[in-house]
């Protein structure tokens, strides 16, 4: 039997596409193994949303040639669609696969691997891998964007904003439950945007929270002006619905927030973020950061500390800048030196530490939910609430298990939780 690997960069969404290529492909008769082992083919779903996500892939590609000399190599994801077949020669793959094609990922595979592969394939259960049983597994609800960022390769990557109906998305949730998952995760390029008629996500989240057998549902990143409020209701009124939102904000300027393309100003984030905590005391919040953007003065970037002193932000995801060929960035004046680029992402990210850090402290004393996901040898558990903070749980729990407990006490961001 033929033995699979996928190896996977990027977002949620490229996770659970992943993990639909992994179902498809194992329905059609070959091994999927984890990727590191040996294997007859190695499939990278790839990312392209900045120049080192292209990096990276070139390297993945280089070094799975060397580990694997006989492998097939097969590039999937957002570079195989920007890249086109010209990516075949800048990584040595050998096959450069397209949106469009995926669906035939395993005739492919049968075809260039010399075996028979059925002509159809069962449906799929798109966040979840054979073989690999995880608490969560992510949905896809959404694709595409059609909002146009200037530092944003995303429309050109995966095209338009589209939604995924409701009636695919209700069957596919109940599937994911079914092979064991507890926590559904729901996940899109521009996740806020999801429509069907006068429905929206908030609407949808609330469908999706009443489906038998699910332990918890989480919202994935949310863009600001979408659906963000709508959603903190939800999560205030529904206890199936995480209390973590991950609003990316990019900058707390606005001159850097109108270069950008952004459709809000510094103040409509502080204005929501003021009401949403007002809603919520307790509510996780993530965000996106982009350090050295052109045009971000050093008065700029203090204006981002500022925004990020003011509330208690849980996780930042930092990105110092980086040229992107196809998107309007680099034409813009302002260049940011790449050396005070780096300089701004390290203090973001040393203020992301301090932020996770005093957000866990803060829930010293009080209790909490946690979804075990693994098991260290010592056979203490490991999980995450529902705010999307790590926690332990010295005496042991079950996998897949939905748990409450008090924190006994904070080692640096992780809780130290003692059951009922």
């Amino acid at each position: 039997m033929n033995r699979i690997a996928f190896r996977t960069f990027g977002c949620r969404l490229n996770q659970a596409e992943t993990a639909s290529l992994s179902t498809r492909v194992a329905a059609a008769g070959f091994a999927v193994v984890p990727f590191g082992e040996p294997c007859d083919a190695c499939v990278i779903h790839s990312c392209t949303v900045t120049s080192r996500a292209d990096a990276d892939l070139r390297r993945a590609a280089r070094s799975a040639r060397r580990r694997w000399p006989a492998a097939l190599i097969v590039i999937t994801g957002c570079a195989a669609e920007v890249g086109g077949p010209a990516l075949a020669g800048r990584t040595g793959a050998d096959v450069v696969l397209p949106r469009n094609d995926l669906a035939r990922l395993p005739e492919i595979l049968g075809t260039r691997l010399g075996r028979p592969t059925p002509e159809k394939h069962p449906a799929t259960t798109a966040g979840h891998v054979p073989g690999f049983k995880t608490a969560r597994a992510f949905l896809p609800v959404q694709d595409g964007c059609s909002f146009g960022c200037a530092y944003c390769i995303v429309p050109l990557a995966r095209g338009p904003a589209r939604s995924r109906p409701q009636s695919e998305i209700l069957e596919e949730a109940s599937r994911l439950i079914e092979a064991g998952h507890r926590e559904l995760v729901l996940t899109g390029a521009n996740l806020g945007t999801w429509r069907e008629g006068r429905r929206g996500l908030a609407e949808l989240a609330a469908e999706l929270a009443s489906v038998k057998g699910l332990a918890r549902l989480r919202i994935g990143s949310v863009e600001p002006t979408t659906v963000e409020r709508a959603l903190v209701e939800l999560m205030a009124s529904s206890p199936m619905v995480c209390p973590h939102l991950h609003l990316p904000i990019q900058s707390g300027d606005d001159g850097v927030l109108t270069a950008m393309g952004r459709r809000y100003t510094a103040s409509h984030i502080i204005d929501f973020l003021t009401w949403a905590f007002g809603r919520m005391p307790r509510l996780g919040l993530g965000t996106d950061l982009i350090a050295g953007f052109p045009g971000e003065t050093d008065a700029a970037f203090e204006a981002t500390l500022r925004l990020l002193d003011r509330f208690p932000f849980s996780n930042l995801h930092i990105f110092p800048y980086s040229e992107r060929p196809g998107t309007r960035a680099p034409s813009l004046p302002g260049r940011v030196p790449p050396a005070v680029r780096r300089n701004r992402a390290d203090r973001l990210i040393a203020k992301g530490n301090e932020l996770r850090a005093a957000f866990a402290l803060s829930f010293a004393g009080c209790r909490v939910s946690v979804l075990v996901e693994k098991r260290r040898s010592d056979g203490t558990a490991i999980g995450w609430t529902g705010e999307y903070i790590e926690a332990a749980i010295p005496s042991g729990a079950p996998l897949n298990s939905l748990l409450s407990g008090r924190v006994s006490r904070v080692d640096g961001e992780r809780l130290v939780i003692e059951l009922d």
